[in-house]
């Protein structure tokens, strides 16, 4: 099976994920809220995709082929950002999920 991965959140902790996966994965795709970020995505082998609380069109395409997926983005106050958008391309647009990872931390967010 041919991995493709997809991060939501691809920080400092996406970042780190990536470079592990990159030796087992096809592609490596991954969300910045930064434009500015976009080529340090690149640049770090991940196709990058903006994310300002609603998914593009373009990252719905890569979703859609995706087989590993990662969230690696802190909840807001209305809660799980990407669930608010993407909650029907996770639950009915992705054929080839096999894995989903969800990173969290009360340390962190508190909540």
């Amino acid at each position: 099976m041919t991995k493709r991965f997809f991060i939501f959140g691809a920080g400092y902790s996406g970042r780190a994920i990536a470079r592990e996966v990159a030796r087992e994965a096809a592609t490596v795709a991954g969300t910045t809220r930064s434009a500015e970020k976009v080529e340090e995505l690149k640049r770090a082998g991940i196709v990058p995709y903006l994310f300002q609380g609603t998914i593009p069109a373009e990252a719905k395409d890569a979703l859609a082929s995706t087989t590993h997926l990662i969230v690696s983005i802190a909840p807001d106050a209305e809660g799980d950002p990407v669930l608010a958008d993407g909650r029907d391309v996770i639950t009915r647009a992705m054929p080839s999920l096999r894995w989903i990872g969800y990173l969290s931390t009360v340390g962190v967010y508190g909540d």
